[in-house]
């Protein structure tokens, strides 16, 4: 170990004695690390790598490569050559107080099971960091690794996991290549612990910034090209074509599951939007006059612009999806349905695990099946489940459609607002007013939501609005095709979209809890938001526990 590494993390060193006392003095729930330890950690160990100071050990238990970045040593290797030689060389005080002697307050559990890479772990985390939590505890941080806590784990239900699962806000679960960390039955106890403190359990996910920059250009250079086709193919007549194209290729990428299928549709869609956005002939509502109709032009070709990156937010939302589901299968990798088959290093922690889940043991089976089939496990999704909802990832966020609508879409009618005022069209600009109120609502209800919530609305934006673009695009083809510009059609439009953005704030408003308990159509409803294809394994299995 470098004196330089020393340096920077402490400027006291402490006796075995006082160790022991600061441990005891402060409280095992404020045994916490920041975002920034967790960084600095990852520096340490990669110069350590570097330094040869962490190396594969001689009985080949954790073969890994000193150029490995992904994955690297697992977090036993990490800790053994690393964590537990730091602080011994400062007293034996656990990782987390030598960085902050008085603890902090936690507000993020982190359960994982040590096999994984210290990259792996610190890559997931860092990225699903909660926006809102602060500070976080880690056992292989927290607790002191070179002192005797034995005592500490007499009774599971005081131990400092407990304690400081119990004083969080959120549980972040960090899958990992090797296998569920539910096959670990301390792991296991967290999960029932969180369970009976209804907490917000949720998976970590992977990096997937490259992917998502690599087929976001893709799509735009899709886009791209159907609009250097647009300006070669003049003559072109079929614009109702494209626009009908266009959304079924959009309507049908957000129902669908096949990711191939998902991909081409994207492309195809940004295509389209890329020959329309040359082809276009101006839809002039409520016959515009003077500047008005070259305005009204400049905004739709605008709006068709802004599909393109509406096919790009579309391919982010299957990337991350893919990524998210991959997790959930490594989360599930090894786990044999049921933490009664979970085991504990010591035969000692087993039996006092065993004996104080007691009969509960399927209820937090029920939390994990939930967590692994919605990629999220809170009391709403639970409820939810067991009222027969397949809540197959109801825990994903999708973003497209809602972006587009909160977006362009929500700009568009500000414009139209503002110019129907001021020419004092008053009859024509409520059902602009409403949309727009019923968008900032959205805003509203999606910023003070609780997680599971949020995605909920998400999914029911994005199915709403892909029934809206097929009642409204299909009417605009056939004015591209008759010419028709009738102010009748273009109310009809409006108090559509209105009507529709008024059910959305209703939905949003209801949640998910309330909209299940609906008569007959609630759950149906529920299920149609949350659906996307066929249902996995995992939901299957929740819906029938």
């Amino acid at each position: 170990m470098s004196s330089s590494t020393v340096a920077v993390r402490s400027s006291r060193t402490y006796t075995t004695i006082e160790a022991t006392a600061l441990h005891e003095s402060v409280p095992p729930d404020r045994w916490c690390i920041t975002r920034s330890d967790l960084k600095c950690l990852g520096q340490e160990v990669r110069s350590a790598i570097q330094r040869g100071d962490i190396r594969p050990p001689d009985d080949g238990s954790d073969d890994f490569l000193a150029s490995d970045l992904t994955y690297g040593p697992s977090i036993y290797t990490v800790n053994k050559q690393h964590i537990m030689p730091v602080t011994e060389m400062f007293g034996k005080v656990s990782w987390a107080l030598l960085q902050h002697r008085d603890g902090l307050d936690c507000d993020l559990f982190i359960s994982h099971a040590w096999q994984e890479g210290i990259f792996e772990f610190l890559a997931k985390v860092l990225l699903s960091w909660p926006a809102d939590a602060r500070h976080a505890w880690c056992c292989m941080l927290a607790n002191p690794q070179n002192l005797d806590i034995g005592s500490l784990l007499q009774s599971p239900s005081s131990s400092p996991f407990a304690l400081a699962l119990k004083a969080s806000t959120y549980v972040l679960v960090v899958p990992n290549h090797r296998c569920s960390i539910y096959t670990r039955l301390w792991c296991g106890y967290e999960a029932f612990r969180a369970h009976e403190e209804g907490k917000t359990v949720f998976v970590a996910h992977a990096p997937t910034g490259k992917k998502m920059m690599v087929v976001v250009l893709w799509t735009t250079l899709a886009g791209l090209l159907g609009f250097l086709l647009g300006i070669f193919c003049f003559r072109f007549h079929g614009l109702y074509l494209l626009l009908l194209m266009l959304t079924v290729a959009a309507v049908s990428s957000v129902c669908i599951e096949n990711q191939t299928g998902r991909r081409i549709l994207n492309w195809i869609g940004a295509f389209m939007c890329g020959a329309l956005l040359y082809h276009w002939k101006v839809v002039i509502p409520f016959s515009d006059t003077g500047l008005l109709p070259m305005l009204t032009d400049v905004g739709q070709r605008l709006l068709l612009a802004s599909g393109v990156l509406f096919f790009d937010l579309l391919e982010v939302d299957r990337v991350i999806g893919q990524s998210q589901r991959e997790q959930a299968k490594q989360l599930s990798h090894g786990f044999q349905g049921s933490i009664e088959y979970a085991t504990c290093s010591e035969a000692a922690d087993t039996a006092r695990i065993l004996q104080e889940i007691g009969e509960r043991t399927s209820d937090v089976d029920y939390a994990i099946h939930v967590l692994l089939a919605a990629g999220m496990s809170t009391p709403t999704l639970r409820i939810v489940a067991r009222a027969g909802v397949d809540i197959s990832g109801a825990g994903y966020t999708e973003i497209a459609f809602p972006c587009l609508d909160l977006g362009p879409f929500l700009i568009h009618d500000l414009v139209l607002l503002v110019k129907d005022v001021l020419l004092r069209r008053y009859h024509r600009w409520i059902p602009c007013l409403v949309c727009v109120c019923a968008r900032l609502w959205l805003l509203f209800c999606l910023w003070h939501s609780a997680k599971d919530e949020r995605c909920f609305i998400l999914k029911m934006m994005s199915k709403m609005i892909a029934t809206l673009q097929v009642l409204v695009l299909p009417t605009v083809a056939l004015m591209q095709l008759t010419a028709a510009e009738t102010e009748g059609v273009f109310y009809i439009i409006a108090i559509s979209i209105m009507l529709m953005h008024i059910i959305m704030v209703g939905f949003a408003c209801l949640g998910m809890r309330r909209l299940a308990r609906l008569p007959l159509a609630g759950p149906c409803m529920l299920q149609l938001f949350l659906g996307r294809g066929h249902c996995s394994v995992a939901s299957t299995q929740v819906a029938g526990k």
